[in-house]
Parts: C-alpha cells; structure tokens; sequence
C-alpha cells in the first residue's frame, strides 16, 4: 500500500457524482480524502471493522465479498474503474459486512464519509447522481439474488460471463484477471464445478478461453441458458 496524492481540481477521472460539484466543493473534498495504492491481492477494507470512508476506484479492480463462518468467501461484487463502493452504508453507524481486496494493481480515492454526507446534503444534482449509482446497486443486487437461489451452474455460469463481459471489463474478448477461486466465489459453487462448466461451454462453441483471454461466441446461447436457468 502506497499513498500518493494530486488535487481533485485536476482529476480527468472523476465519478458522475464529482462532477456535480464546483470548486469550493471539490476543494473541500480534496482536503478530505487519501489516495492509495495497492497492489494485486492486498487487503482494502477488512470485514468487522468499522466503516469510515467511500471508495472511489480511479485505476485497477477490486472484489468485495463475505467472509462466512466456515472459511469460505461469496464475492458480492466486482468494482471497475469509476465506482463508488460504500454507499448503502452511508448515513449509518455501522460496522462493515464485507471485505474488499484488489484483484489487479489499484489506485483507489479513500473519502472521510462525513465529508460524503456534507456534499449530499448541500448539493442536489451531487445527490442525485448518487441516488442513480445506489438504484443500479439495488437492481442489481435483485439479479443476484435470483440468480444464486434459482439457478443451476450453467444459469449461474452464463451470468457470470455476461456480468463480466459487458459490466467489469465491457469488452469481447475481455483479458480474465480474476482466478479459478475467484469465479467460483463470485458464482457461488466449487473450483471443479467451475472449470467442468467452462470444459462444458467451450465443447458447446458457446466461449473460447485461451490462457486469460476469454471471448463469447455466441451471446444468443449465454443469454438463453441465462434466462432458463
């Protein structure tokens, strides 16, 4: 982990909800806020402790999951470049229900909550656009639900692929820099079970996977085994 900093007024990165703000506000925000790096595989936040700052991802991807009692974890979320990761929790005193850690080198913007809090109150369009980022978490959190208490693999499987083509890394093919473990968490089954249903997808033409590299062929197909289940 490594801090660095460089003024908000002169970010070219800033979340929709940044932009919102003028320069007394962002420079109030600036004088708030860390930025820090970390590389691939370090901790970020630590699942018990209490929960004090947003998370603006300006460079890398991050996982946030469930630690559950018998040792294993659940990815809930992949964050990309640009997201807000915190927001449910703000308003709250709280201790925080998950662990995030980075799944390729970072850069992450670490804003004090109560500096967060200020800004939503004292500027409309400001909260506004978050409202907008809590409502796509919301939805999707929805998908997710169905998607691992009413899908089998193959329905899960095909979710995960679709989530990580058009939503983390918005590209086909798109280079995998999640593990084997990662993609069973996120899908919520077991390492074999995850590497039986890429065997499975590539024999069917439906993905290709060379090394990292994974391109969907037939979207048709993923979409149909998505929504079937």
């Amino acid at each position: 982990m490594v801090e660095s900093k460089k003024s908000c007024l002169l970010c070219n990165n800033k979340s929709d909800c940044f932009k919102q703000l003028n320069e007394n506000e962002l420079a109030y925000a600036d004088s708030n806020r860390a930025e820090i790096s970390y590389r691939k595989g370090e901790m970020v936040a630590k699942q018990g402790n209490f929960y004090t700052h947003i998370l603006y991802l300006q460079s890398g991807m991050v996982k946030v999951y469930k630690e559950l009692p018998d040792g294993s974890n659940l990815i809930l979320s992949i964050f990309g470049v640009g997201s807000l990761i915190g927001l449910p929790f703000l308003f709250k005193n709280q201790i925080l229900d998950y662990s995030v850690s980075a799944i390729e080198d970072t850069t992450i913007c670490s804003i004090n909550r109560t500096t967060f809090e200020k800004l939503i109150q004292e500027n409309g369009k400001f909260a506004t656009e978050v409202v907008n980022q809590l409502n796509y978490c919301t939805i999707y959190n929805y998908d997710r639900l169905v998607s691992l208490t009413h899908k089998q693999l193959n329905g899960r499987f095909a979710d995960t692929l679709l989530y990580l083509s058009r939503v983390v890394y918005k590209a086909n093919p798109f280079t995998l820099t999640l593990s084997r473990k990662d993609l069973a968490e996120y899908t919520g089954v077991s390492v074999m079970s995850i590497i039986r249903a890429i065997k499975d997808f590539k024999k069917d033409g439906i993905i290709d996977i060379n090394g990292n590299k994974v391109e969907i062929l037939n979207f048709g197909q993923l979409e149909r085994i998505s929504k079937t289940g």
